[in-house]
């Protein structure tokens, strides 16, 4: 065959349509390779965060020199049953909480804390721990339950999950480091609530099935099926940014976090949007009337809101304590 011939002409028609059909499905399968990448990365470089963390913060501390004088520390033990402290959050120092946590009071502020074997937080051991889902399971749930125990009874500003130290001086030196981001972030959160808004839509219509036609058919249906999807996508984002911020102007503040996978929510629909929102104790019942109406005026474009929460204002806790955790 030669360029002009009809046979020729009509086999280039074909592999024509091939390439438009395989450049389709090569680049979906390019863009799930691509987020399994990127999760990948994330998890790790979480990971490698975390573990930094810990493992500073069990550093033994340097020998001090004859004439400085040592705090009273807690007594540990120097074998390998050697324990830590698990601060789980910080609180106002004339704060009173039940429970077994050990408060440490240093000026205006404390430390709920409770001991652990430090063994287990060190960086070897956390590093499996955190590959075992049913240890990493337990120990957030133990950090949230802790978290609302101590929230039922004060304002707290939460700390993250395995913020571990060596010994007292190590949390006490944190408050007064911290000590006034700590009080900043008291007052901020003092008589407000974290929520957690996600937002799921569900899968577009199938297109109805065409009869085959010709190569120029077939590429105008890819377009238009292509232009379809892209309206879709627009009218989501619309919509999302409408619904955020509705929500963040019923509270006193709102911030955007990553929409999680479906394997991760348990919901058969696509998230998109995830968001916290910071709200006052007493105008907990607007927003949830104005998240009632956002749900009746979504709904019939197939979006279901779902609420959750409370929870500890994580995504609320001023920037500086955050870096310097």
């Amino acid at each position: 065959m030669r360029a002009g011939d009809e046979s020729f002409e009509r086999l280039r028609a074909a592999l024509e349509e091939l390439a438009v059909a395989d450049a389709a499905e090569v680049l979906a399968e390019a863009r799930v390779e691509a987020r399994v990448r990127v999760r990948s990365m994330l998890s790790e470089a979480l990971s490698h965060s975390m573990l930094e963390q810990v493992h500073e913060q069990l550093e033994p501390p340097p020998t001090p020199s004859p004439r400085e004088q040592p705090r009273p520390r807690v007594a540990e033990r120097d074998s390998a049953g050697a324990s830590a402290w698990y601060v789980y959050g910080v609180v106002a120092a004339d704060a009173e909480l039940d429970g077994d946590v050990v408060v440490f009071r240093e000026g205006a502020v404390a430390a709920a804390a409770r001991r652990v074997p430090a063994e287990d937080f060190g960086e070897e051991r956390l590093r499996a721990h955190l590959s075992d889902m049913e240890w990493v399971e337990a120990t957030a749930r133990d950090h949230e339950q802790m978290l609302e125990d101590i929230g039922a009874a004060a304002t707290v500003v939460p700390m993250r999950m395995c913020t571990v130290y060596r010994s007292e001086d190590g949390v006490r030196e944190m408050l007064r480091r911290e000590r006034e981001p700590l009080l900043e972030a008291l007052n901020q959160l003092d008589g407000k609530r974290e929520w957690g808004v996600k937002v799921f839509a569900a899968p577009p219509p199938p297109e109805e099935a065409q009869d085959a036609a010709s190569g120029a058919a077939y590429m105008e249906r890819i377009r238009r099926s292509h232009d379809r999807l892209e309206q879709i996508a627009r009218g989501l984002d619309e919509a999302c940014a409408q619904i955020h911020e509705r929500l963040s102007a019923a509270a006193v503040g709102g911030v955007l976090l990553a929409p999680r996978r479906q394997e991760a929510s348990g919901h058969a629909a696509e998230m998109v949007l995830n968001g916290a929102y910071l709200v006052e104790d007493d105008a907990q019942e607007a927003f949830a009337d104005e998240l009632s109406a956002l749900g009746d005026g979504f709904g019939s474009l197939g979006l279901e809101l779902v609420q959750t929460g409370p929870w500890p204002p994580y995504n609320f806790v001023p920037g500086p304590i955050g870096v310097a955790w």
